[in-house]
């Protein structure tokens, strides 16, 4: 679920060999990671001059307006998510490939000067730090992300995603707008060394444009030399279409899992006292659930436990 999807062979293809062109000139830029050194399928790293990139980002009138931001974690955001912390916002931010869910790390209950460790992957999950908050508890505590920022790998001047990474920011965003926590108005920023910027003509490929389905065309990509503007950027809505997803990426991402649970529970709530009612009247089996149904509440009861424990 890292390398992007793509509507065809022939980008696909341009996708790899500009994501190439880009890794052996990244290598000069990119910090290396302490467990997986410059491995980038399994991290998007931090890169010399992303302090200034920050300081570019936070002038923005969205950063400097949201109460709440969505910041992926990537090696190259951790220096953003101390400096919102410090900045008075609530920071969301979704554990390594989702495994453990979402962190919401709020500065009110924090201590200043943990600031930093729960900036870090290793540290926002400690005890008196971040708070884990499922998908459920981001509803019904009517959790609003005003703002996405998210890394990666390649993008071009257009906003558009050419190589992700390992973030799965797309599948975040899936979700959330499932279920109402951002929606197709909320900007997204993407952070990235100059050089993970491309001009496809200049590389002799063919433009690469906002074409895959759930695909997240950002609103603003800022560098530590310059920032890029795009009006009108693409988002999906709609949220999660079960049927397109691949079942080991359920099978591996537990908020999927919930979601999927969140909406057979509502499939059960919609029915008048939990009752799997024909349209003729007859009942398939009177006050029982279907299989789907039990398999919904079941998926519900052991996310609820798993986020107790």
């Amino acid at each position: 679920m890292t390398a992007p999807h793509s509507s065809g062979a022939g980008v696909d293809s341009n996708r790899k060999l500009i994501w190439a062109s880009v890794y052996r000139t990244l290598l000069q830029h990119a910090l290396p990671d302490a467990r997986f050194n410059h491995d980038y399928m399994s991290f998007t790293p931090d890169f010399r001059g992303s302090a200034s990139a920050i300081d570019r980002l936070t002038t923005l009138p969205c950063y400097q307006s949201a109460a709440v931001i969505l910041i992926t974690p990537d090696n190259s955001l951790e220096q953003l998510r101390c400096r919102a912390l410090k900045d008075g916002k609530k920071v969301l931010v979704a554990t390594y490939r989702l495994r453990r869910g979402f962190v919401l790390l709020h500065p009110g209950h924090i201590a200043e000067s943990k600031y930093e460790i729960a900036a870090c992957l290793d540290g926002m999950e400690k005890p008196g730090v971040g708070r884990s908050v499922s998908l459920a508890q981001m509803r019904d505590e009517g959790l609003r992300v005003d703002m996405c920022v998210t890394g990666g790998l390649v993008f071009n001047a257009q906003g558009v995603t050419i190589w992700e990474g390992h973030n799965l920011f797309e599948i975040q965003w899936a979700m959330l707008s499932d279920l109402g926590v951002l929606h197709t108005q909320t900007p997204v920023v993407a952070v990235v060394h100059d050089c993970q910027v491309v001009d496809e003509i200049a590389l002799g490929v063919e433009k690469v444009t906002p074409m895959r389905k759930g695909e997240v065309q950002c609103d603003f990509v800022v560098t530590p030399d310059a920032m890029y503007e795009i009006e009108g950027a693409v988002k999906p809505s709609g949220g999660v279409d079960f049927d397109a997803v691949d079942p080991e990426g359920v099978e591996n991402i537990p908020p999927l899992q919930e979601l999927r649970g969140i909406r057979m529970m509502e499939k059960i709530m919609q029915k008048e006292g939990f009752v799997s009612e024909k349209a003729d009247g007859e009942g398939e089996g009177e006050g029982k659930m279907s299989e789907e149904e039990q398999m919904g509440v079941s998926i519900v009861e052991k996310l609820m436990q798993s986020y107790r424990a």
